[in-house]
């Protein structure tokens, strides 16, 4: 039987005999196909319109309400939600910087040409990450510049317009990096992986929502986090992106976390994977 499950946020989706699934949050699984395209019966076509999550019936009421006192404890205990300090309570995993030369200063210019719109990007993305507690203004003697990006740019095939993705606030740590000493935990080949799973009919696909940020800094390696943004200095309280050990930390976190489940859980920094 093909099938597998999904969780997007605080819905969890149970597919039967799905082979292609819709990626948007919006759209209606089973509906949005014809019969025949998602190689079902009529009877099992409506079966799925009846249990999924993403059906308006009855019965997907009574579905919700069972499953919402175990998102609630998970939201609770921080392993679902946007704040992921209440992780941090049952979270030994440190990030701490293993600097070269404690001696060096980072000190990266700031933007020169900074526009209203551009101070407003910046301005928006710190409220947000003030707010839910993983970072704090600064007196640092480090700085490190922060930049506005758009993540996943494109081009529209048909008009060759191009097409923005996500707007990312991110650091360059270059600096930082060159002074710190490698942690030397590898991580898993992707060949490897494919061979592992690639006998597998069901896979099930987690995507860790900021997951770095899952990960607390270590006190004394709080200050080399600095960065700066127009008109102002904040400092990391958890594992920021750009840090060149991150993607090495993480790994051996998760590695410990899943311990045991080799066969049938494969995992890749921040993205699990399973199969069966």
């Amino acid at each position: 039987m093909q099938g597998g499950l999904r969780i997007e946020g605080q819905m969890v989706t149970f597919y039967k005999n799905v082979t292609t699934i819709a990626t948007k949050v919006d759209a209606e699984v089973a509906a949005s196909a014809a019969v025949d395209e998602l190689h079902l019966s009529e009877l099992e076509y409506l079966e799925i319109q009846r249990i999924t999550a993403y059906s308006c019936g009855e019965e997907s009421q009574k579905f919700q309400e069972n499953f919402q006192p175990l998102l609630e404890r998970l939201k609770e205990q921080g392993y679902i939600g946007e704040n992921p300090l209440q992780h941090w309570k049952k979270n030994q995993v440190k990030c701490k910087l293993d600097i070269i030369n404690p001696d060096i200063t980072v000190q990266d210019k700031p933007l020169k040409h900074v526009t209203p719109a551009m101070k407003e990007q910046f301005d928006k993305h710190v409220r947000a990450l003030l707010k839910i507690g993983v970072i704090r203004p600064s007196k640092s003697r480090h700085r490190t510049m922060a930049m506005m990006v758009n993540s996943g740019t494109s081009i529209d095939p048909k008009t060759g317009a191009e097409i923005k993705g996500k707007e990312r606030m991110v650091f360059n740590y270059r600096t930082l990096n060159d002074n710190t000493h490698k942690d030397q935990y590898s991580l898993p080949g992707i060949n490897t992986i494919l061979k592992k799973v690639g006998n597998s009919q069901i896979y099930s696909k987690f995507d860790l929502k900021s997951g770095f940020h899952q990960v607390v800094m270590d006190p004394d390696s709080i200050e080399w986090t600095a960065f700066v943004i127009p008109n102002g200095l904040y400092e990391w309280l958890v594992m920021p992106f750009g840090l060149k050990n991150a993607p090495a930390i993480f790994q051996r976190k998760m590695d410990d976390c899943f311990r045991g489940t080799e066969d049938f859980i494969a995992v890749y920094i921040d993205d699990i994977l399973v199969f069966s």
